[in-house]
């Protein structure tokens, strides 16, 4: 079994696909440059153009054929990066996967704080990319735009919101999908999709320039093929952080409970062949009962629809009828929300960290949840239960502004499952470096 990514849908010989550490090189040795990768990434893209992974794409410059990679030696110089379309990107469009966010603001005239960041590294955007409008859901449906499938799968959505940044990926269109996760947003998309997510502790880099879906929960992160390259990339984006010396054998627990009850038997089987591959590659593994973790989804929901219902107020009189229905219902439960019933609310928050989430890190490095409860979701079915379902099990790391790695599990080269392994907060480069532990002792 590998849990790294595997090239399961495209061409192996496709260059965006290979680890990101192996195209470092190749471009030091002056065998690729920048004009080569989104050249590879825009002939992926075209491979499936019914696809709606992109709502705006960047054009390839003729002057990138003429660049001398070799002398940029930044590791993720020339590497083509998607960004979701919350996030500003000057001179282009911001819809928010929205059919009238665009037309209420002037295009933006610079980048987002987290997209200025990962400019900073060398990294070439190649597009906008697709989402649940304003965020607001998990399946990667879309009314505007339509609904995003995984390439190779066009029966499968990819998860949302951060759908297209996951497609891309899937595709080889990009090396790396920028995103963000409220309640799942990278988690789903990574574990449907058989790809890796980093979702960053709630706080960790800059949200200005990223329309916000609600504050009290919204974090950036990314989606990327290869475990092996978690640490090198987070790192290259975040130099400011000490790369954690990981050399002791990692300390994980199972989170268990009924709030897992209803799992398809094929996530089942992954948890147990995830298990059995983790005693294996030497981790100290155990599981720990939190029934504590029902009360996650009635807790995130009502807090995370009063944020999103401030953050619309300003465009609800005029666009109403704009709204898709399912969000109008939503933001409708956040306005009902009374400043005595959120601050309750929030305090019941607090507990529930207090109770359910602090006690586990005394005594293990990390938790390790299933990342959904299906291996698929199927394009044309009826989702309505869905977010529901999906938000038992990504609701709890939401509630902590937890730093989450999800590590996808592939069977015969297809997805069948993912697990989010959560660490404190503020402990991101732990997880990073659990990355390279997990790379090299569960990846034969």
């Amino acid at each position: 079994m590998n849990a790294d990514p595997a090239l399961f849908w495209m061409d192996r010989q496709k260059i965006n696909t290979l680890p990101l550490k192996e195209l470092h090189a190749r471009r030091l040795r002056g065998e690729l440059g920048t004009h080569d990768l989104l050249a590879a990434g825009a002939a992926c893209a075209a491979a499936v153009p019914e696809n709606p992974m992109y709502l705006w794409r960047s054009p390839i410059s003729e002057s990138n054929r003429a660049a001398d990679p070799s002398r940029d030696p930044r590791p993720l110089a020339t590497l083509p990066v998607s960004v979701k379309d919350l996030f500003d990107v000057a001179s282009a469009p911001t819809t928010c996967g929205s059919g009238f966010f665009v037309r209420t603001r002037p295009e933006p005239t610079e980048d987002a704080g987290y997209v200025k960041r990962w400019r900073a590294t060398g990294a070439v955007f190649t597009g906008k990319t697709h989402l649940n409008e304003f965020a607001y859901g998990i399946t990667g449906e879309n009314r505007w735009f339509g609904d995003c499938w995984i390439p190779g799968f066009p029966d499968r959505l990819t998860g949302g919101s951060s759908s297209g940044a996951a497609a891309t990926v899937a595709a080889g269109a990009a090396c790396i999908g920028l995103g963000t996760d409220t309640g799942g947003s990278l988690r789903v998309p990574a574990a449907l999709c058989g790809l890796v997510s980093v979702r960053q502790s709630l706080g960790f880099a800059e949200m200005e320039g990223a329309f916000p879906l609600a504050q009290s929960f919204d974090t950036l992160g990314w989606l990327q093929r290869h475990l092996s390259d978690v640490s090198w990339v987070a790192h290259a984006v975040h130099p400011e952080v000490a790369q954690d010396p990981r050399q002791s054998t990692p300390r994980m627990v199972w989170v268990t409970g009924t709030y897992l009850e209803g799992m398809d038997d094929e996530v089942a089987r992954a948890c147990r062949e995830f298990d059995a591959a983790l005693r294996q590659g030497g981790a100290v593994v155990s599981s720990v009962e939190a029934p504590g973790w029902e009360d996650a989804v009635p807790l995130f929901v009502p807090i995370q629809a009063s944020d999103a219902a401030r953050n619309h107020r300003r465009y609800l009189p005029e666009f109403r009828e704009q709204y898709d229905p399912a969000i109008l219902e939503r933001l409708a439960l956040g306005a009902s929300v009374t400043p005595e019933a959120l601050q309750e609310l929030r305090s019941q928050r607090e507990r529930f960290c207090a109770d359910w989430i602090a006690p586990f890190f005394r005594e293990h490095e990390f938790l390790i949840v299933p990342a959904a409860p299906v291996t698929r979701l199927l394009r044309g079915a009826d989702h309505r239960q869905t977010r529901p379902r999906l938000l038992r099990l990504t609701a709890p790391a939401s509630l902590g502004g937890l730093p989450v790695l999800t590590v996808p599990w592939l069977r015969d080269g297809v997805p069948s499952g993912g697990f989010q392994i959560l660490a404190p907060h503020g402990s991101d480069a732990r997880l990073w470096a659990l990355a390279d532990w997990l790379a090299l002792h569960l990846c034969r």
